[in-house]
Order: C-alpha cells, then sequence, then structure tokens
C-alpha cells in the first residue's frame, strides 16, 4: 500500500488563489511508493466559493479523489485551520501552503524524502523553503543573518516560514496542536519552540522554492495585525524560554509595535492586559539545557 504526502491548504477569502494552488499540487511528479493528498479547508470565508467548488467538479474523478475539501462555516484562525487539517490529514508527511503560494519544484516530494534522509540522525522533524514574491522577485528567508546560509543550500535553524514548510504528522503527537488562541500570527515560532524542547530540529533549505503572492484579501487591518504579533509572541517567549528573555522581548516588542502602530496607545494597553490573562492559564514549561545549547547552535535571536 503507497504511503500518503498531504498538502495542507487553509483558503480565506481567495477562491481564485485557491484554484491556483491546488492545480499547482497536482501537476507535482509523483514518487513510487506515495501518493497525494490535498486538504482544503474553507476557513469561514465570506467572499462565494461556488468558483472554486466548480472547479472541483471539472476534475476527473481520480484527480478529485485526491482531495478533501472542507467547507467550514466559521473562521478558526490559522491555528484553528490548521489543527482541523492535520487531523483531517491522513499523509505520514503533512506539507503546508498558503492558498496564495505554490511550489516551484515540481520533484518537492522527492526532495522532501531525501532531506528526511539526509538528516535523519539530527532528528530532522521541520524543513522550511525559501519564499519569493513573484511580482517583486525578491526572495525571503527565516534567517536573521543571511550570513548562516552563505555558500550553503542548507542549514539548521529555529524558524520556518508558515506558507512553506513540511514535518511529519507524529511530530504533534510530540508538541501537541497549536494553540488555538493565536488565532493569527506567531503560531508558526510556538511550534518551533515546542518542537526544540522535544529534542528535534528544524531545516531551512534553499533547495525548495516557495512562490508567495501575499494577497492582500483576507487580512486584517495593519494594527490589528501587529497587536496580534506583539501579544502572540510574547505568549510563545513566556511559554517556552526563560525570564531574562521575556523582560528583554517584552521591552523591545513593545517600542517595536508602538512604532509600527504609530503609537496607537490605547491598542498596545488593550493587548498588554489581554497578554497578561492569557499568560495566567498558559502552559509555561521552560526549554531545558539541550534546547537552549540547540537554539544558541543555530544562532537563534534570543533576547528579541
Amino acid at each position: 500500500m503507497d504511503s500518503i504526502f498531504s498538502f495542507l491548504i487553509i483558503s480565506f477569502n481567495r477562491a481564485e488563489d485557491t484554484i491556483d494552488a491546488v492545480k499547482n499540487v497536482l501537476q507535482l511528479d509523483n514518487v513510487f511508493g506515495w501518493t497525494k493528498e490535498i486538504v482544503v479547508l474553507n476557513n469561514g470565508s465570506s467572499q462565494d466559493y461556488s468558483v472554486f467548488q466548480n472547479y472541483l467538479n471539472t476534475l476527473s474523478a481520480e484527480e478529485r479523489n485526491f482531495i478533501q475539501y472542507i467547507n467550514h462555516p466559521e473562521n478558526l484562525g490559522v491555528a484553528g485551520g490548521r489543527n482541523l487539517c492535520i487531523k483531517k490529514a491522513t499523509g505520514k508527511y503533512l506539507l503546508f501552503m498558503d492558498d496564495d503560494s505554490e511550489i516551484a519544484n515540481k520533484d518537492v516530494i522527492q526532495k522532501v524524502l531525501d532531506l528526511y534522509k539526509k538528516y535523519e540522525n539530527e532528528k530532522l522533524a521541520i524543513i522550511g523553503f525559501l519564499g519569493q514574491n513573484p511580482f517583486s522577485g525578491k526572495f525571503d528567508m527565516p534567517l536573521k543573518d543571511p550570513k548562516l546560509i552563505e555558500g550553503k543550500q542548507e542549514v539548521f535553524y529555529n524558524l520556518f516560514f508558515g506558507y512553506g514548510h513540511v514535518f511529519p504528522k507524529s511530530l504533534i503527537e510530540q508538541t501537541g496542536y497549536y494553540q488555538e488562541d493565536f488565532f493569527y500570527g506567531m503560531e508558526e515560532y510556538d511550534l518551533s519552540y515546542a518542537t526544540v524542547k522535544a529534542g528535534y530540529s528544524i531545516l531551512f533549505t534553499k533547495d525548495i522554492l516557495a512562490i508567495h503572492k501575499q494577497n492582500p484579501n483576507g487580512r486584517e487591518p495593519g494594527n490589528i495585525t501587529q497587536a496580534r504579533f506583539f501579544e502572540n509572541k510574547m505568549i510563545v517567549v513566556y511559554k517556552h524560554l526563560p525570564m531574562l528573555y521575556v523582560i528583554s522581548h517584552f521591552i523591545f516588542w513593545s517600542g517595536y509595535f508602538l512604532y509600527k502602530s504609530k503609537f496607537a496607545i490605547s491598542l498596545y494597553f488593550k493587548s498588554v492586559f489581554s497578554m497578561f490573562k492569557r499568560m495566567k492559564v498558559a502552559k509555561r514549561e521552560v526549554i531545558n539545557s539541550n534546547g537552549m545549547q540547540y537554539l544558541r547552535k543555530v544562532k537563534a535571536r534570543l533576547l528579541y
């Protein structure tokens, strides 16, 4: 029996982009012994998705069998949406794409399988992809210092992009599901620290490219997004890192939020109040010495 390789796509108000994403996955190379699965979640979209449903109806029976389409009545956020997709997926590996992203490498399944085999002794869990905006041509990496990968194709790190990454479904048994009150923003940071805490590693590779259109549809207003980033980042740090880093993050991210929001003072204090309320119920389990050693080895940005 073939193993399953799942592609997970959360969609919100981007029906046309979602069609492009599904088309992209269908044309990716197959690998002997593996079968593709595509899980598409309509995450409570306010726009009409009949165009997407009509597209599904044009597919052959064989292609349609590859696809699970979930039309959810409410927006679960990114964290909740990913959790639902993970639960529905049957694959050994789960490759996550945004609805406005596509994978440039037709042989991505084979590349992923080869990387897991290559780094099996390093307990590789998450592989993050290189990003590119197709309109500006600009490449994007999760690395805080691009010099870390000079002369290399891949490097171990502690971050990855949500719009292009893969991990085995079994990882969730070790880390737990995404924390759903994150809704949007920093959920990848949370999973990254939980992964390192569980004794696994994260790899960033330039050999797999995710084309990310960055469609503004379906995105929140800028200040709301910045508030979510600030609040969620602090919850992540509080859950996983020693108190020194909680304090340093709070100072830096307070200043960054105020600057980016053009000093939206009332929203700042609303976010701080909500943050401390959530910290009271957050499960704080500080990363152990082995995890901190890994973060320092890969030159993770710890103070802020």
